[in-house]
């Protein structure tokens, strides 16, 4: 198998572990935990591609692209939150 492709999918394990953290971590803490299917695919999606991306430039191993996997879905997630379009669905949801 190709490096990139192994440093890929070390990118979206690191997405996928970051996105059932944050659903677990949410829903131990007593919130109601809605889960949005379309958002956790989506951010995953997103961060193994930069974990992908950051692996392969790296060529440090992947390790490397499994941390960038897992912090690059926090980036996703804090810029969409930093957004008009979070302060609109939020308006929207009340």
């Amino acid at each position: 198998m190709n490096k990139f492709w192994i440093y890929v999918i070390a990118g979206f394990a690191g997405g996928l572990a970051r996105g059932i953290t944050g659903f677990l971590k949410r829903r131990r803490a007593g919130r109601k935990a809605r889960f949005s299917y379309s958002y956790f695919l989506n951010t995953v999606f997103f961060s193994g591609i930069l974990g992908g991306i950051a692996g392969a430039l790296a060529e440090s191993g992947w390790k490397t692209a499994l941390l960038a996997g897992y912090s690059g879905m926090d980036f996703i997630e804090n810029m969409y939150k930093s957004s008009p379009f979070y302060r609109l669905a939020e308006e929207a949801g009340r």
